[in-house]
C-alpha cells in the first residue's frame, strides 16, 4: 500500500474509534437515565442532569417498560 493509502486507512480507523466511543458514551448515558427512572427520579431532574429532552426520556422509559 502506498503512503496515501496508509494515511486514508489510518484516518478511517481513527474515525471508527471516535464513533465507537461516542456510541458507548450515549449507551452509558441512556443506561443511567433508565436507572434514574427506576429510582423514580422526576423526569425534569433527569433532563436537567443529562441534557436529554423530556420526550427522549419518555421514549427511553416506554422502551424499557417503565412509563
Amino acid at each position: 500500500m502506498c503512503g496515501i493509502g496508509h494515511a486514508i486507512a489510518k484516518k478511517n480507523l481513527e474515525k471508527g474509534r471516535l464513533e465507537g466511543k461516542q456510541e458507548g458514551r450515549q449507551e452509558e448515558r441512556e443506561s443511567n437515565i433508565v436507572a434514574m427512572l427506576k429510582e423514580k427520579i422526576p423526569m425534569e431532574t433527569i433532563s436537567r442532569i443529562t441534557h436529554y429532552s423530556l420526550d427522549q426520556i419518555q421514549k427511553l422509559g416506554k422502551l424499557h417498560g417503565l412509563l
